[in-house]
């Protein structure tokens, strides 16, 4: 819950703090040059140039920058800039060089916010007025490739299940990017957007510098100084917090920390569980950063979560009997990084992290404990090696520890995962590109190697437009819940191949995608994973397989309409797979054939106030009906939300202000997730979002800052 406020206390910054730059661009001949790259260096901002030269967009940076302009057979320009609100125009002059090459963009498979020769796909405030929730994985399901899960966190992308999804940041995988939930009713991400200048949402195909995911990966890149000196405070039925963030000129320190209990909320919004213990939490994080040269940067952060919830749960096996549930978890995260360029074509990234998650859970009499600890370094080198070529490779190293415990039964496991990667980007003339890469990894329990190699083409149709294909190997380490019984087990494994078509304009976006998976070595065996269904013992193995294949269309437009952005995603997927304690091949309960997103924002000036609203339909999804002989042979209803937000900007003591609502499932559908059954099958109750609908409304206020409005 902090996370949510203290995205929304940054909202206004987003929403006002911009600086227009404009301007034309020309080569020696005073001919204008379309299609130029123009963006704020070590940024995410920027577009490309109109057929006449012109170009023009608004950045939320502060102080001071360099702008940066880059065309295919000319010197790259740079300019010093001052970013204040002030709007800048600017005439700018290329000089020819024809050994530039670079103007394709590698991006099979992949959404990427980060790269400034694209523009941006998400950025923080798309995250922080999409949808109701202010969550980087609920914005994520607004996009094409993936799939509406009401029930249960986790990314679940094409087919794959949420363990085949990866979080990294900056460059680190997080153990665990979501808070912990009970049955049914699903948790939150751990991370405010606002950490965070720019995202890579790859949906396949992704790059050799990263595994461990058979599905996709979402890689999360911090932000660096902060921008000024500022301390907030917020007040809420549900809890309270406040930070403080202290920039000096070449470093800067945020610190913040509170309080939440959902028990005065849920007194009011009405709840489908019994609630014995509405979830308390408490919540801090630090955050340093500091340059040590033009170049070079260290940042450092940690987070602390502690969570206290229970809650009595319908045992649908002993009908008018309950069974207890309570969980009590503690996260610690913490990030130490550091990036250099050296030279003029070296670029040094170095990198540890550490998390530790524990689970304490009361089951009725039961007690479950697990515990989690996952240690990583990382190493990443990048090297020019000519004017249209560069190579990248690096390794990393994981050593996870697990130790669970049922009652007086326990059982731990140590993995020792090691990893090398060596990728080129070979740029062969303005219009064609590849990126080929080779990922080499051992894991320690397996006793096992493997290669996997990636590949991307990419070929320039004309200013805005090109043709991607991609290629790629991809392993994964069985899950632990597998390997508690068995380590004679293989590499998971999945082949991908994409091909797409994009345009990419200052303001619009046009993608469409087709796509086809092909797993193998799956692994099987009837574990303790809930949901537990009614079916024969299935034998430990690696014998599960499956496919995935469909298509992903996506369009944005920022320009249409003043003051508007909005964008349409639609997936259609085909998909079976043989895995866990399935006994045949079947379309999986966590994938749907089609499914919609709309999203629409509207900033109104003259009130200074931002709304948006979010629509988001799905077809029914498959559940386990013991009664019917065909496994996974029926379908839930459809499902449909409409959700709402809306944040006004105004002053409250002379302080900077922001009063944020929203509500979720604005018509009141009365949408079901899934079905549960009885062992017998003789009951059936279904799975229903916790309440009809949800709402959030609160008032942040920076302290001591004047609203710019007035």
């Amino acid at each position: 819950m902090l996370k949510l406020i203290c995205s929304i206390l940054l909202l206004p910054i987003l929403l006002s703090a911009q600086t227009k730059i404009s301007g034309s661009i020309f080569d020696s001949g005073n001919q204008p040059l379309p299609g130029a790259n123009v963006f704020i260096k070590d940024t995410y901002d920027g577009v490309s140039s109109n057929q006449d030269g012109s170009f023009s967009f608004e950045t939320e940076e502060k102080g001071e920058a360099v702008l940066v302009v880059s065309f295919v057979g000319y010197n790259n320009y740079e300019k010093s800039i001052y970013l204040d609100g002030t709007p800048i125009n600017l005439e700018i002059i290329l000089e020819d060089n024809t050994k530039e090459l670079r103007t394709v963009v590698i991006s099979a498979g992949a959404f990427e916010a980060s790269d400034e020769k694209k523009g941006v796909i998400l950025r923080p405030l798309d995250v922080l007025t999409t949808g109701s929730e202010a969550d980087i994985y609920s914005t994520l399901e607004t996009l094409p490739g993936t799939q509406q899960i009401g029930e249960t966190e986790g990314l679940f992308v094409r087919g794959g299940a949420a363990s085949e999804a990866v979080t990294i940041v900056d460059e680190m995988v997080v153990q665990k990017p979501f808070y912990t939930s009970v049955p049914d009713i699903p948790s939150r991400g751990r991370f405010s957007p606002m950490l965070f200048k720019g995202t890579i949402f790859s949906t396949g195909g992704y790059s050799a510098q990263y595994g461990q995911a058979l599905s996709s990966a979402l890689i999360l890149r911090t932000t660096d100084l902060a921008e000024e000196t500022t301390t907030a405070l917020n007040f809420m039925a549900l809890g309270l917090g406040a930070a403080h963030t202290h920039r000096w000129e070449n470093s800067s320190v945020a610190v913040e920390g509170g309080y939440y209990n959902l028990a005065p909320y849920f007194n009011v919004v009405e709840q489908n569980s019994d609630w014995e213990k509405a979830p308390v939490g408490i919540e801090s994080s630090f955050n340093y950063r500091v340059k040590t040269s033009e170049t070079g940067i260290v940042k450092a952060f940690g987070s602390y979560s502690y969570g206290d919830l229970s809650l009595n749960m319908e045992d649908i096996d002993n009908p008018g009997n309950k069974t207890s549930f309570g969980i009590r978890s503690d996260n610690y995260y913490v990030n130490l990084n550091y990036r250099e360029i050296l030279g003029d074509d070296w670029t040094i990234f170095t990198g540890a992290s550490f998390s530790y998650d524990l689970d304490k859970i009361n089951i009725s009499a039961d007690k479950v404990k697990q515990d989690e600890q996952l240690a990583q370094t990382k190493v990443t080198v990048t090297k020019g090696i000519t004017d249209n070529s560069f190579l990248t490779f690096g390794g990393e190293i994981h050593n996870s520890i697990y130790n669970d415990s049922f009652n007086n039964l326990s059982a731990g496991l140590n993995e020792v995962y090691t990893a090398g990667f060596v990728e080129a980007d070979i740029f062969f003339t303005n219009d064609i590109a590849a990126r080929v890469g080779l990922r080499g990894e051992n894991s320690k329990l397996l006793n096992k190697l493997n290669l996997a190699p990636r590949i991307s083409l990419a070929y320039r149709l004309g200013k805005y437009d090109q043709l991607n294909f991609a290629y790629g190997k991809f392993y994964q380490t069985p899950h632990k819940d597998y390997l508690y019984y068995s380590t004679d087990y293989d590499y998971e494994n999945a082949e991908h191949y994409i091909v797409n078509y994009q345009l990419i304009g200052p303001q619009r976006t046009f993608r469409i995608e087709l796509y086809y998976k092909d797993y193998s070595n799956l692994a099987k065996g009837s574990t303790q994973t809930y949901p537990v269904y009614n079916l024969p013992p299935v034998q430990f193995n690696n014998d599960g397989k499956g496919y995935a294949k469909g298509i992903d269309i996506f369009w944005r437009d920022q320009e249409t309409i003043d003051y508007v952005d909005y964008w349409i995603s639609y997936s259609y997927l085909d998909t079976k797979r043989d895995f866990s304690n399935y006994p045949q091949m079947a379309f999986p309960t966590f994938a749907t054939p089609h499914t919609l997103s709309f999203v629409f924002k509207f900033w109104v000036p003259s009130i200074t106030t931002y709304f948006a609203t979010t629509y988001s339909f799905s077809t029914g999804r498959p559940y386990f009906n013991p009664n019917n002989p065909e496994f996974l042979g029926d379908r839930g209803k459809n499902y449909n939300n409409l959700s709402f937000n809306f944040s006004h900007i105004t002053t409250i003591f002379n302080s900077f202000t922001v009063i944020f609502a929203s509500i979720d499932n604005v018509l009141g559908f009365r949408n079901i997730y899934s079905y549960r059954y009885s062992w017998d099958g003789a009951i059936k109750r279904p799975v229903v979002p916790e309440s009809l609908r949800s709402f959030f409304i609160g008032c942040f206020i920076s302290i001591g800052e004047d609203n710019p409005y007035n």
